[in-house]
């Protein structure tokens, strides 16, 4: 290829490298900042059963008869009805005349628009279905916070091991922790993310807290729901509380019948739920 300039060309070439853009942090790891354990085959609804706690056991003398209580329970729908797709045109031009492998490269940012979009509904539902702290002002010492939150969830049996926070959250963790906070290294979440511990808890930054106002997730009824989390400093949460099961539907490339090339497309169908709002503190400046 040349490129013509005034009366002259100059020879032009395809690099074989591809330009990646500038995507959001990972901050969803199966078994880190969420739970998949309740998955069963290709259901699209899951039914956990959630048991009520039972106080009314009290010490007996040896040799007393049982007292029984009654069965109390609730369940939990869990369904499969966020539909990630994207599907995306690469004419066959392209795919002729440049030296990169276009439609692997393509298959990559299908499956990378999918990711980002998963983790925006993912967000959503722990801020909409977690549990809004009563302290709305503006965070002072970062401290004293989380460690009040802490004590928040504490209280309601919950175990707090998780908070995803904004990036000034985490700048100003940062630098309240010093030398107490320890990278987490070795770990597939450091890849894309920026995580450590402190206090006991693991921080991820997530920048996709920041510069937007509403993400949007399928309810159980169908219906979409639009959650704003423009105001959301930090939620700090018990991951086992929040139950994150994904489907993939489909990933292929097919030619198209109504164009000259292929279509890359993916589909990945995933449920999203609290499964008890006393494990989830969302925390927000109003």
């Amino acid at each position: 290829m040349a490129l013509v300039v005034g009366n002259g060309s100059i020879a032009t070439g395809m690099s074989p490298v591809v330009e990646q853009g500038l995507y959001a942090d990972e901050i969803f790891r199966d078994g880190v900042s969420f739970t998949s354990e309740y998955t069963i085959g290709n259901a699209g609804q899951i039914q956990v059963e959630k048991y009520s706690p039972d106080n009314s056991i009290e010490p007996k003398t040896p040799g007393s008869n049982f007292t029984n209580s009654e069965y109390t329970n609730t369940v939990v729908d869990i369904n499969t009805n966020n539909s990630f797709q994207k599907s995306q045109k690469v004419p066959a031009y392209y795919e002729a005349s440049m030296p990169t492998n276009v439609l692997m490269n393509s298959t990559w940012k299908v499956t990378e628009d999918v990711r980002i979009a998963r983790q925006k509904s993912g967000l959503a539902v722990l801020v909409d279905e977690g549990t809004a702290s009563s302290v709305t002002s503006a965070i002072s010492d970062i401290k004293a916070d989380i460690l009040a939150s802490r004590a928040t969830l504490r209280t309601k049996h919950a175990r707090p091991d998780v908070c995803i926070c904004s990036v000034n959250v985490y700048t100003e963790m940062l630098k309240a922790a010093g030398n107490d906070y320890t990278p987490v290294i070795n770990d597939d979440v450091v890849t894309y993310g920026r995580v450590g511990y402190w206090m006991g808890i693991l921080f991820i930054e997530a920048t996709l807290l920041d510069n937007t106002s509403s993400y949007k997730y399928m309810q159980a009824n169908g219906t979409t729901k639009s959650v704003d989390i423009s105001d959301v400093q930090y939620i700090l949460y018990d991951h086992r509380g929040f139950s994150i099961i994904d489907r993939l539907t489909l990933l292929r490339v097919k030619d198209s019948e109504q164009f000259a090339g292929s279509l890359v497309q993916e589909e990945v169908d995933t449920g999203f739920k609290v499964t008890n709002a006393d494990t989830v503190l969302v925390r927000k400046n109003q």
